[in-house]
């Protein structure tokens, strides 16, 4: 007998990409699943017509209180042994819950599973530019991880937009922070890393995950990102390599004003330099990427 799954979606508005959502959510290939959505719009919006006839679908209202708190209301109404979570801008594959559900018959002790995100066919240009700088990114952040291997191995994190939780464990430890996010997902694995539990990651289980449309929402995801990032630095310290990014920022600009009260030119030159070097070797001498990346760069560490 397969376990029961409890798919859970936060959603605060209507859009293109919550219908193909919806769509994916319904063609998945596994018939032992329920879905529950959490309107927290302040304004509830969800009713039976984004729905097809028969389909075991949840509706739950958490009043704009956030995705953190809309998630733990879901999973606290869920009938099931299993939590999987998406976001209502992600596609899924229809193999996704059964991908997931593969990591832990591979790892009988894990609590979690995660997969990969990769960026939808038809998603627009600037989005699929977010995506590869994001994936570039990753090497610090976790958030996109790179694929290149297709076992299933331990990790220290997945993101919520593509994660299954054993219920029991997610209720016990608290679920996620509520009023945190983005983060919450990071802490909560934090916490349950620390308590020696196990989390793995099935590259087969694979979300597609829209990306902000213009630069003026990609810089204010941004920043939210580092305000998170600098909440949980505050609460725990530094415990990701992204986080000592900020230090070595600081540390480098004091280093550039020293160089310029010492009037040491050659110095100077050196310290402005270096870092656009690297960031030109890192993204490929691509001037479009390094645009994005560097206002990236600048209003993630503003956040934080």
């Amino acid at each position: 007998m397969v376990d029961k799954i409890s798919v859970i979606v936060p959603v605060n508005k209507d859009s293109p990409e919550f219908r193909k959502c919806l769509a994916s959510l319904f063609s998945l290939e596994d018939d032992n699943y329920t879905v529950i959505l959490v309107d927290d719009s302040k304004n509830s919006f969800l009713n039976e017509s984004f729905f097809p006839q028969n389909r075991k679908v949840k509706i739950l209202f958490s009043s704009g209180r956030g995705p953190s708190y809309a998630r733990n209301i879901a999973a606290k109404a869920a009938d099931s042994e299993f939590l999987a979570f998406t976001d209502s801008d992600c596609v899924v594959n229809k193999d996704w819950l059964a991908e997931l559900r593969r990591g832990f018959l591979s790892y009988s002790e894990a609590v979690s599973c995660g997969g990969r995100q990769d960026i939808p066919l038809d998603a627009s240009p600037f989005e699929k530019k977010v995506f590869r700088f994001m994936k570039k990114a990753g090497l610090v952040t976790d958030y996109v991880r790179k694929a290149d291997k297709e076992e299933i191995m331990p990790v220290k994190h997945n993101p919520s937009c593509n994660a299954m939780y054993k219920k029991d464990i997610f209720i016990k430890e608290g679920g996620f922070l509520e009023g945190l996010w983005p983060g919450e997902d990071v802490e909560f694995d934090y916490r349950l890393i620390k308590k020696g539990y196990k989390l793995v990651f099935n590259p087969k289980a694979a979300v597609f995950h829209y990306k902000p449309k213009d630069m003026r929402s990609f810089l204010k995801m941004m920043y939210r990102y580092g305000a998170a990032q600098g909440f949980l630095v505050r609460k725990y310290g530094i415990f990701r390599k992204v986080q000592a990014i900020p230090f070595f920022t600081l540390a480098g600009f004091i280093l550039f004003i020293l160089a310029i009260s010492l009037k040491n030119g050659l110095l100077t030159a050196f310290i402005f330099i270096l870092p656009i070097a690297i960031f030109l070797i890192y993204f490929n001498f691509n001037l479009s990427l390094l645009n994005l990346a560097t206002g990236g760069f600048l209003f993630w560490n503003l956040g934080f």
